[in-house]
């Protein structure tokens, strides 16, 4: 997963003036014009008796190649040992993948082994570097999820060296041969899904029942058993199968192209035409397998059920009139009453946020439960669920409940390996949880919803317990002892691609502070797995728009933070709850 690292571009240049007959070359340069960047860090001006080991000032001849060479292993330039000294400015490790910044742990959890922050850290930006002392030299934590280390082709003292350049990295794409539109287009014959069942017919007494009350497009013709998408799921074409003598839907193997720009045009960056809807809610889901909570979502008790609003939540619907910004705080009590707490069991401890969508269903971000490079493949066996909770780490006695999970589903297309594409799992209560002050859940968007809220400049709130165990982006803070909210615009979608070489797929947004906006920090921070949510001002409710997906840490200018896109979700949660 290739990343783009800003890094200072104010460099230093140091020229030799020996004559030799060796020719030296390093970094960017085929001269004795040395050319590196200035980092925060400040060399020791004595070297240790590590360094000059690592040089060989002890064992080459005193030739004035030899003494050039020397200092200039001395000054980081290039190595001759196992390059503890090594300060360059190489940031691609020998195979051609972008290394991953010291400070960041998306992909991998660096700072279970490294502490880049400390003041005299030599791991400085994500250049190649050897403080574990090991024998093959400079290396790095790779930004490809797939591989965590790699060493890296460094300048060898007294040998020319060209520096290295990023491997073009070749997606997995099938956009040739695809399926556009979904795939609701598609007449083919292929009557198999793609787990190997044979397509029940959609005639079928069992097809016929289970495709009652649901928003099928008449123009699409179910032939016979063969595999459609006529409620234009975004994840194509699909059939009801018998698997193990239980009726579910299956999605059938067809290429469905992933459009960078999303086709349903949710993500609007102009002025909106506001259209007044019912505060009646229409049901998505059935209630039978998803349970109590939709009619009444978003609505909280203690604010929008006693036609009172919360201290902050103006910003928020100013935001869709005009821009202005106003830092992270901490959150009313039971003002995120669908906020969950993901905990872990053994050992003990907090894992990601979530959001509560009904009595007995979680929604999360897949890599809170999947997610290899950190060791993670948690079933539903090892975590707990925390509701009604105000207080990070106190047990808050009366108020909040403690759950217990049976059931997690986790996208089966989800894409770890890559970009985090379809970043979301479904959590099942064991048992219903009784609604309170401080429990409720938060509403899911259909298309309408989306295509008001999804606007550029509009401004979403996440909440959070700040920088949890697990989260992406382990700037060094204390953790915060009452549940934090911030507000964070979403950004248009050229920008959001612009700022990362990770594939943005419309299966995601991005949201944060522009450079310009004079606003740092963690402003594009949140616990991973919590909700995005944003209130429809006609309704006077409340909707989770997204959930925390990634980042590539919020320390440096341009960098946004990545959430999935709920609403290009929401089919895929039916068809999977429902059954």
């Amino acid at each position: 997963m290739n990343k783009v690292h800003h890094t200072d571009t104010h460099r230093h240049t140091q020229t030799h003036t020996h004559t030799h007959t060796h020719t030296h070359t390093h970094t960017h340069t085929h001269t004795h014009t040395h050319t590196h960047r200035n980092t925060e860090y400040t060399r020791p001006t004595v070297c240790l008796p590590a360094c000059l080991t690592d040089c060989n000032g002890n064992q080459l001849p005193r030739t004035e190649a030899n003494i050039i060479a020397f200092k200039e292993c001395l000054d980081g330039f290039c190595i001759s040992g196992r390059g503890l000294n090594y300060a360059g400015n190489v940031n691609i490790s020998k195979s051609g993948i972008q290394c991953q910044h010291w400070k960041h742990s998306f992909p991998h959890p660096i700072m279970r082994e490294y502490n880049a922050s400390e003041p005299d850290s030599i791991l400085q930006e994500n250049f190649c570097r050897n403080p574990n002392n090991s024998p093959d030299g400079p290396w790095c934590f790779t930004t490809d999820p797939t591989v965590q280390k790699e060493t890296c082709r460094v300048p060898i003292c007294g040998e020319a060296f060209v520096p290295p350049t990023p491997t073009p990295k070749h997606f997995k794409t099938i956009q040739s041969s695809c399926i556009s539109n979904y795939g609701v287009d598609y007449v083919g014959d292929l009557d198999v899904s793609a787990k190997g069942h044979a397509c029940l017919m959609w005639s079928s007494p069992e097809a016929v029942t289970l495709s009652q009350n649901k928003e099928f497009d008449p123009d699409i013709n179910l032939l016979c058993n063969k595999c459609r998408n006529p409620d234009k799921d975004p994840e194509g074409p699909w059939c009801y199968v018998n698997a193990s003598g239980k009726v579910i839907v299956d999605y059938c193997d067809l290429p469905v192209c992933e459009d960078l720009l999303s086709q349903e045009e949710t993500l609007d960056t102009g002025a909106q035409q506001r259209t007044t809807l019912s505060s009646s809610k229409k049901r998505f889901f059935n209630p039978r397998t998803f349970g109590e909570g939709e009619d009444e979502c978003g609505r909280r008790p203690l604010f929008e059920q006693k036609n009172k609003k919360d201290a902050s939540e103006d910003e928020l619907l100013q935001s869709y009139r005009e821009k202005r910004i106003v830092g992270g705080d901490e959150a009313e009590v039971a003002s995120a009453p669908w906020q969950v707490m993901l905990y872990k069991r053994s050992p003990q401890e907090l894992l990601c946020g979530a959001s509560l969508i009904s009595n007995e269903w979680v929604l999360t971000a897949a890599h809170c439960i999947l997610y290899p490079p950190w060791n993670k493949n948690f079933s539903a066996s090892d975590i707990l669920v925390r509701l009604g909770k105000h207080n990070r780490a106190k047990f808050e006695q009366g108020i909040e409940k403690i759950m217990v999970v049976d059931l997690i589903i986790v996208h089966p297309k989800y894409n770890w390996k890559e970009n985090l594409n379809r970043d979301i799992a479904l959590l099942h209560l064991r048992r219903p949880i009784p609604f309170s002050n401080v429990i409720h859940p938060i509403c899911l968007p259909n298309k309408k919803v989306a295509r008001m809220l999804m606007t550029t400049g509009f401004k979403g709130r996440v909440t959070g317990w700040g920088n949890l165990k697990e989260s992406f982006d382990p700037a060094a803070r204390n953790l915060p002892t009452k549940l934090q909210q911030i507000h964070l615009p979403i950004v248009e979608e050229d920008v959001c691609r612009s700022s990362t070489s990770i594939r943005i797929t419309d299966n995601m947004f991005c949201a944060g502070y522009k450079p310009e906006d004079n606003k740092r920090g963690d402003a594009c921070e949140g616990d991973s797995g919590g909700p995005f949510v944003m209130k429809h001002p006609e309704e006077n409710r409340w909707y989770q728009m997204g959930i925390v997906s990634w980042g590539e840490g919020c320390d440096r200018d341009g960098k946004y933070g990545f959430y999935t896109h709920v609403f290009r979700m929401t089919k895929w949660m039916r068809k999977v709850i429902e059954q």
